[in-house]
């Protein structure tokens, strides 16, 4: 009777302080959460495979990661839409986005304009949450969901605080080898969407054609000539462009052109789940970027 009393109250101090259940929504972003609680919990991806983070239908037991979370990570409301109907349905203490739902907002109204050809002025200021890519934006996401943690898990504070400070140095070394890496930054670059808008931009590559704002449309005739136009003027050297970007769409913008060109899975999908992931990610797309521009 003592033994089974002892190992009892030992189960109910154990489950009283157990680790939260952590679900992530996409491959990149479950590969910095892996690395701030490593050693304390093993956080759930939601989306394997070749599901689009953009569109997509939760199966049953997705549903089930979902709503049996203690904590749920995503980028944004209009990044992971088809989340959104099981997360109306979820407390909003146990949602954590990346962007934060006013950052971007501002701009929605022209999103339903995107597709019309006069509206090309706004592309460059058309939401972009694809954050993952830079890794200044990436540090300042692991500092917050390190503090929430902490804050739902006071009993491995030490150990989040550590791997926290450990995943901040190992992306300084990842900012430091892609910038060696990327050393032909002044070559003119075209980018099919404004996906990699914000690797661009941390690394200061010259953007001087930016064909559309989202990487899943189609191009009008309009659209096409203006791009082909843009290329041949600025002499650009590489066109980039998600994986998600047809072949045949990207042969009939650089046909008769003199380009180079690399489609790049912005999700890293080909690299195994884990701390890892994210790190081979971004060295990949900082590789295939600067092949491109030799």
């Amino acid at each position: 009777m003592i033994h089974l009393l002892l190992a009892t109250l030992f189960l109910l101090s154990t489950s009283a302080i157990s680790a939260p259940k952590l679900v992530v929504s996409i491959l990149p972003i479950h590969s910095l959460v892996s690395n701030i609680t490593q050693g304390v919990t093993k956080p759930e991806l939601l989306l394997t495979g070749n599901q689009s983070a953009h569109h997509f239908h939760l199966k049953p037991s997705q549903r089930s990661l979902v709503e049996n979370a203690d904590l749920i990570i995503a980028v944004h409301p209009r990044m992971e839409e088809g989340l959104n109907k099981t997360l109306s349905n979820v407390e909003s203490d146990k949602k954590f986005y990346i962007v934060s739902h006013d950052e971007h907002d501002e701009h929605d109204e022209h999103d339903e304009h995107d597709e019309h050809d006069e509206h090309d002025e706004h592309s460059q200021d058309s939401p972009n949450y694809h954050v993952w890519t830079s890794i200044n934006h990436m540090q300042g996401f692991a500092k917050k969901l390190t503090a929430r943690l902490i804050s739902i898990d006071v009993d491995n504070s030490k150990k989040y605080q550590e791997n926290y400070l450990k995943l901040g140095r190992k992306l300084s070394a990842l900012k430091q080898n892609i910038k060696q890496i990327l050393t032909n930054t002044q070559q003119p670059i075209a980018s099919y969407s404004n996906a990699f808008g914000h690797f661009i931009t941390e690394n200061q590559l010259k953007q001087t054609t930016l064909i559309t704002s989202k990487h899943e449309e189609r191009l009008s005739i309009y659209k096409i000539i203006k791009a082909k136009k843009s290329i041949r003027s600025n002499n650009t050297k590489c066109l980039i462009s998600t994986t998600g970007v047809p072949l045949k769409r990207i042969d009939t913008l650089t046909k008769g052109l003199n380009i180079s060109t690399v489609r790049i899975n912005i999700m890293g999908s080909e690299f195994n789940t884990g701390t890892d992931q994210y790190f081979k990610l971004m060295n990949n797309i900082a590789n295939k970027v600067n092949q491109c521009l030799q």
